[in-house]
């Protein structure tokens, strides 16, 4: 396999918050999938679980080049019921680019300091 896309998105935590407070239900709609809004809603700091599927998002739309006509909503983070591994699920339009560009594979990690959360996102695959 090949090196399709690295993409790499950092987001400061207290923003989230902002657009959550700001926005509401019309901001988790456009952005999160049911899933991962009732995995935030379920936890202790809500924004913070919203920050890393906001940033794997964001990675994973900038390692296929940007520029791509899907919603966020198709983009999944998911973990790993055995150990909390993160990972990401596509669906619709995502999914299909994604194969369309030769994407078989999708290497996610998250990480936390303080207000920021960071994901990288590199796709392997056979480029067409």
């Amino acid at each position: 396999m090949d090196l399709i896309g690295i993409g790499v998105d950092l987001v400061h935590i207290p923003r989230i918050q902002k657009l959550l407070d700001q926005y509401g239900s019309r901001f988790l709609k456009k952005v999160f999938s049911e899933e991962e809004i009732e995995y935030a809603f379920k936890r202790k700091n809500i924004s913070f679980h919203l920050a890393s599927a906001f940033a794997s998002k964001e990675a994973f739309f900038k390692a296929l080049g940007g520029y791509t006509p899907f919603s966020f909503r198709e983009i999944i983070l998911k973990r790993n019921f055995k150990d909390g591994t993160p990972f990401l699920v596509l669906t619709g339009k995502a999914k299909e680019i994604f194969q369309e560009r030769g994407g078989e594979k999708i290497y996610l990690a998250l990480s936390h300091e303080n207000e920021y959360t960071i994901s990288i996102v590199v796709i392997l695959g056979n480029p067409k």
